[in-house]
């Protein structure tokens, strides 16, 4: 239905909001957003709330996809901190096996069921930039 990217503290931080019923053409182009060129050098964090989420409709290829643009937006900055709000409505599954693509790369990702939560560790996480 609908991925919105919200870019927070001048590219710092990016903030992606899903709701309803979220397909992989809508991810996918959220992502090329987030990790346009220009932005890249700068950010720091990403959270990703899917607490409005009723369906996350993607395949393991398209996590495959997704995680092969986080591997490659790692190696021009390595930085990143990446919180996931999950929705009630989901399962971790997918988050999980994405996060298992990203095993070898530098970003430190975590999943959590509240958005205070995820804000709580992402604070954590950038202490002291």
């Amino acid at each position: 239905m609908s991925v919105t990217v919200n870019f927070l503290e001048q590219g710092r931080g990016v903030e992606i909001l899903a709701e309803g019923v979220v397909c992989a053409a809508e991810v996918l182009a959220a992502s090329h957003r987030m990790y346009a060129e220009e932005r890249l050098g700068r950010q720091r964090y990403q959270i990703i709330d899917k607490t409005r989420c009723t369906e996350y409709a993607l395949t393991a290829d398209d996590i495959a996809a997704l995680a092969e643009m986080d591997i490659q937006a790692s190696k021009i900055n390595p930085d990143i901190v990446i919180a996931v709000v999950e929705s009630a409505h989901l399962q971790f599954s997918l988050t999980e096996l994405w996060q298992a693509h990203l095993e070898e790369c530098p970003f430190r990702t975590q999943a959590f069921q509240s958005r205070e939560q995820a804000e709580a560790w992402l604070a954590q996480q950038l202490a002291g930039d």
